[in-house]
């Protein structure tokens, strides 16, 4: 196998932390320092006792924009993966740099919305979760870049090739 796809695949390995560390913040019910209040139970996280914005739709926007950033994330890994091992055009290969930089920055204003709506500064280990898979998937996204723009994709064109086939003409 050749560097460049043994690069991508370890990045692929890489991936699995934030989208891991996201998992386990959306799972996990303490994303407030003064309760357990879940990103997906309305009557604790949205009420009025902790939010000072916990409408529905503003509920829908962070649910929203956290799961998206982590789907985002996944796609730009999957794609990545693919084109790469597909897909001899750099350009087209860096397509997926794309959804590598929107899904972590969809996880941002996501945290940033709902920082916005405490009522009493603090951030829970679920929260913290959310953050660090944050930075990891800028990381993951910038790894990604350098793998994908430094690789050496030959794709058998080796110079052994190339003499075989003007020795033929």
């Amino acid at each position: 196998m050749q560097l460049p796809r043994k690069l991508i695949l370890v990045g692929a390995v890489l991936g699995l932390i934030p989208l891991g560390l996201g998992a386990a913040a959306l799972a996990t019910t303490k994303w407030t320092f003064i309760g357990d209040y879940g990103l997906f139970n309305p009557v604790s996280l949205f009420s009025g006792a902790v939010l000072s914005c916990g409408s529905p739709p503003q509920r829908q926007r962070v649910q929203g924009l956290e799961i998206g950033g982590l789907a985002a994330i996944l796609a730009g890994i999957i794609l990545s993966v693919l084109l790469s091992m597909l897909i001899k055009n750099k350009l087209i290969r860096l397509l997926p740099q794309i959804f590598l930089i929107l899904g972590p920055t969809a996880i941002l204003i996501g945290i940033v919305l709902l920082l916005e709506c405490l009522r009493e500064p603090g951030i829970g280990y679920s929260m913290l979760l959310m953050i660090i898979a944050c930075i990891t998937g800028y990381i993951l996204a910038i790894y990604f870049a350098f793998a994908t723009v430094f690789g050496r994709h030959n794709h058998g064109n080796s110079s052994t090739d190339i003499v075989r086939e003007s020795v033929r003409f």
